[in-house]
């Protein structure tokens, strides 16, 4: 049987892996020679143009010609016959990336021709770059962050379009389109391209955990473009070449083109985690029908605006003033139409719904859906409590669950947890707030005072605080035993067994260990710290049990109190250690179990603390498997919430 294109791509890559050392990229160029066909060959060389101008010698160029080559030394290719060149290394660190990106960008800035013009076709003249090593010496992280830091410098057809690990991954760039979650490969757009138009769309660096595979992307992302750069080339189908790879991959940050045509970073303020869109308007005929739905995005400096029904925008694109007539135009989708970006502003898209109003049959309303947004707590995003427990798990779980059925299956379940967590956590500050303040009292004097030999107390706290610590005990227990036994099987976990009788949690131990060794350590902390807390809820619930009074003392005229004991310790300091293990537990073994799950390739790694974002100090994020920030593994600790 004859083998398929992409087990022959995938080969030549594990075969490329071996030939380290300085034959690797002649192992490369003769790979490319026997998979890319007429009138594409490959060699190590340099390229000059008709300015004179010149590159320093990459391993692998790729260029047209119509003559027979061969030889051992580095030729020289004309400009306008550049293809991609690709700069080897066997190693990635970030200065050899800096170094590749400059010495690549020197090739991009070569004169060409104009593009000839095929009927039916479309044709591209732009020079691929390609940093390609064998491995990273840094986490791969690193370098899209080092990738993103050289965009910024640099013009946009200067920049590097792919950074390939061999042994690892690849990091290339996306294109998405306002309101729509697919995102594709990004190809640099064609000579004079954007002209006309500039294309609403975000373009994202993305690292794929590809692997194996990585090759496979990288001679795929190669041949679609070379599909364009020379029509009607003899190349292998990209699409069959893609076959088995990965298509997960991991976003850090996104661009946008200005009306100018450069990319340029995407406004903090307008990504989806902290940005809320302004509603859509609705446009209606004369009878109430709706027609469609117009909706105004912000987009540097000018705007698009996204229409959602079957209404032909250009109808009303007409509306517009005439500022934004000569770059009207839009892009067809399912659903509606996305014009291109426009040079409007907010004030401008009002203006247009009022011309609409004034001068058609047409009528403008509000969007009539209700947008009903709830209080969830009294803290936001910058608390660590908030950014980690749900936010940070939220983020996490959709790598998880792409199935929405499922995902609200986990959402359910562990919107219990978070809620009763809230709750409590409320409690235990209210425990601490009652305590403090009755200290206060009674040492300055206010509600307790020495007569002789006896001490007068005209307030207490016995019966408020026996009722917050028996709702305290209460809440605590239904997270750990009812809310983390749900989500922990709705994960393919259990832990039941930790808060059984010692026979049973022993045994249950002991089998876990056998698959899940850190989680097992783990457990057998958690049972220590667990066992003490359950064991003062079922004397609550079963016994009768009730928090001791507080008690008095007079010291040299001065009345001290003595804080009532849970499990022999003072009762501030159980539950300050109780709601530390509690929300640690939470959080471990939640993220422990969704690490477990989350996509081949695609891992769980902690971010330092002083790595967290200040307006969102989330705990984890994903990172590659191979190539990528040191996987987290659990353990038990004895740090505390805010520690870790």
């Amino acid at each position: 049987m004859k083998p398929s294109i992409s087990s022959i791509v995938h080969d030549a890559g594990q075969g490329l892996l071996e030939a380290a050392g300085p034959n690797i990229g002649s192992a490369l160029n003769q790979i490319l020679n026997r998979l890319l066909g007429w009138p594409f060959f490959v060699a190590t060389g340099y390229a000059s143009d008709s300015e004179g101008k010149k590159t320093d010698i990459f391993d692998t160029l790729i260029y047209t010609t119509s003559k027979s080559c061969s030889g051992d030394k580095p030729l020289g290719v004309q400009a306008d016959n550049l293809a991609c060149v690709i700069d080897i290394s066997e190693s990635m660190t970030l200065e050899r990336l800096r170094t590749s990106y400059e010495k690549i960008a020197c090739a991009k800035r070569l004169i060409k021709s104009p593009a000839p013009h095929i009927p039916g076709a479309s044709v591209t003249t732009i020079t691929l770059g390609i940093a390609l090593a064998l491995r990273g010496a840094v986490p791969i992280e690193n370098l899209a962050e080092e990738l993103d830091t050289l965009n910024r410098r640099h013009p946009c057809h200067e920049w590097l379009d792919m950074i390939v690990m061999l042994s690892d991954g690849i990091i290339n760039y996306g294109a998405q389109l306002p309101g729509e979650r697919q995102i594709a490969d990004f190809l640099p757009p064609a000579e004079g391209a954007l002209a006309a138009y500039i294309p609403p769309m975000y373009v994202i660096p993305i690292i794929r955990p590809t692997g194996p595979f990585t090759f496979n992307k990288m001679c795929a992302f190669l041949v679609a473009h070379l599909g364009i750069f020379s029509p009607g080339a003899n190349l292998p189908n990209w699409a069959e070449i893609l076959d088995g790879v990965p298509k997960e991959g991991i976003t850090r940050y996104g661009y946008q083109y200005n009306l100018s045509g450069q990319l340029v970073p995407v406004p903090r303020q307008f990504y989806e985690d902290r940005y809320l869109p302004p509603r859509p308007v609705r446009i209606e005929n004369s009878r109430g029908s709706l027609l469609c739905t117009l909706q105004f995005i912000p987009w540097q400096d000018g705007g698009v605006i996204l229409l959602r029904g079957k209404f032909p925008l250009e109808a009303i694109l007409s509306f517009l003033d005439k500022k934004g007539l000569d770059r009207r135009g839009f892009i067809n989708r399912p659903d509606g139409q996305i014009s291109h970006v426009l040079p409007i502003s907010q004030t401008d898209f009002v203006e247009m719904l009022q011309r609409i109003q004034r001068q058609s049959r047409m009528i403008v309303s509000a969007d009539k859906t209700k947008l009903i947004i709830e209080k969830f707590a009294d803290e936001g995003s910058s608390s660590p409590f908030i950014a980690r427990l749900f936010m940070g798990i939220f983020r996490l779980r959709e790598l998880v669950f792409t199935d929405p059925d499922k995902r609200a299956e986990f959402d359910k379940s562990y919107d219990f947890i978070i809620m009763t967590l809230l709750n409590t956590r409320k409690t235990a500050q209210e425990i601490l707030r009652i305590l403090a303040e009755h200290v206060r009292k009674v040492s300055q004097g206010e509600i307790a005072r020495v007569h002789g030999h006896s001490i007068q107390i005209d307030e207490t706290i016995d019966k408020e605080l026996r009722k917050e610590v028996e709702s305290f005990l209460n809440s605590t227990a239904r997270v750990i035993k009812g809310g983390m036994q749900d989500v922990t099987e709705i994960l393919q976990v259990s832990v039941g067994f930790v808060f059984q009788k010692p026979e049973i949690f022993e045994k249950g131990v002991l089998a876990l260990e056998a698959s899940d060794p850190p989680l097992a350590a783990y457990l057998r902390e958690v049972r220590k710290w667990s066992e003490r807390l359950l064991s003062a809820r079922n004397a609550v619930e079963h016994d009768g049990w009730m928090l001791p009074k507080v008690r008095y003392m007079e010291a040299s005229g001065a009345i001290h109190i003595e804080e009532p004991q849970i499990a022999g310790q003072r009762v501030s300091e159980f539950v300050e250690f109780m709601m530390d293990r509690v929300s640690c537990f939470v959080e471990e073994v939640t993220v422990h179990c969704l690490q477990a799950r989350i996509p081949a390739g695609i891992t769980i790694t902690e971010l330092p603390i002083h790595q967290r974002e200040t307006d969102r100090p989330e705990r984890f994020e994903v990172t590659l498997q191979s190539g990528g920030k040191p996987v987290w593994t659990i353990a038990p600790h004895q740090s505390t919430f805010e520690e870790v």
